[in-house]
């Protein structure tokens, strides 16, 4: 599967999808959401609970031996955080079930159909909590890594305002985590 291209879908407005693309028509819009965040998560792993294997470069093979597994992982690849011990969240912090998390709200424009007047593409905005259609899209990101790309199309009066500030800020830090910074 392709990479998920974000940075070229806010310069020619098409989203390419691997073999498929997306562009917005009339009065609708096309948001890749942004990732839910509690603020609570362990700094040094995201939430994840577990850090690639430094060891083995995250191979899961011995750096001594090709036929063996890495001594560190047992070849799982992946080790459990230090910092969290694999409960995601820091010393403290509060646990959101699962089922309690929420859809995002917010996202950044990627494509705009022709009759949209008030945003541009690479805005930032907030919309309603269950507008418009959703789809999850599997993706890599640049370190190979599978990832998982929210994208949302609504219409234009479905948008509550244009977003800039703090949530900016995560959302420079999550696009560059993905490498996929616009």
């Amino acid at each position: 599967m392709q990479e998920i291209d974000i940075k070229s879908a806010v310069e020619t407005n098409v989203l390419n999808l691997g073999g498929l693309t997306l562009e917005a028509s009339g009065d609708r819009i096309i948001v890749v959401e942004d990732e839910f965040k509690s603020g609570y998560e362990c700094g040094m792993c995201g939430g994840d609970g577990e850090l690639v294997c430094e060891n083995c470069n995250g191979s899961g093979k011995s750096s001594i031996s090709k036929d063996a597994r890495c001594s560190q992982c047992q070849g799982r690849k992946k080790i459990v955080c230090p910092e969290c011990k694999g409960k995601t969240v820091v010393e403290g912090g509060l646990v959101v079930p699962e089922a309690s998390v929420r859809r995002p709200t917010t996202g950044t424009i990627v494509s705009i159909g022709h009759d949209v007047t008030r945003f541009e593409r690479a805005q930032s905005v907030i919309y309603t909590s269950f507008c418009g259609h959703v789809f999850e899209l599997n993706a890599f990101d640049l370190a190979g890594r599978e990832i998982v790309i929210v994208i949302r199309v609504i219409q234009e009066s479905d948008i509550l305002a244009k977003v800039s500030g703090h949530l900016e800020l995560r959302r420079v830090k999550k696009s560059a985590a993905v490498g996929t910074a616009a």
